[in-house]
């Protein structure tokens, strides 16, 4: 089970009934919970409805993609952004940018490393460039490179 009081809470209506919605919830370790409640003891009182206690309250884990039609289904645009269409690969703008022209074969050699790990080119390059730097932290003093 999880705890609602710490997990993000979604509130939608069930179409064609005003005394029964779902709550989605977003866990802490990014599952997806649904919460159907329906109220079945309705009273009317002076034109208005008081609701009792809920009769039904179900608790179901969901799917990512269930929970992405259900909060685009209920509105909520900017939850899906924000939990399902990340970017790919790619960091803010942290640091200096570095511009290099690299030939032609060795373009197509990032690309191929890029599609490879699924990310797009600057991500791949700047692990390249970061596992380079930690091979010469290993290998030693400047100037140590061989030529082959």
């Amino acid at each position: 089970m999880f705890d609602p009081d710490t997990a993000t809470r979604f509130r939608g209506n069930l179409p064609g009934d005003d005394h029964a919605w779902e709550d989605v919830y977003r866990t802490e370790d990014g599952s997806w919970v649904k919460n159907r409640v329906v109220f079945t003891n309705k009273i009317a009182i002076k034109g208005r409805i008081l609701l009792g206690k809920p009769d039904v309250s179900i608790y179901t884990a969901m799917t990512e993609e269930d929970a992405r039609t259900w909060l685009t289904d209920n509105d909520y645009a900017e939850a899906v952004k924000r939990h399902f269409e990340r970017p790919k690969g790619g960091r803010p703008s942290i640091g200096e940018k570095l511009i290099t022209r690299v030939p032609a074969r060795m373009h197509n050699e990032i690309s191929d490393l890029a599609e490879m790990y699924d990310e797009d080119m600057p991500e791949t390059v700047r692990r390249l460039l970061s596992e380079a730097l930690g091979h010469r932290r290993i290998i030693g003093a400047p100037g140590s490179r061989q030529e082959g």
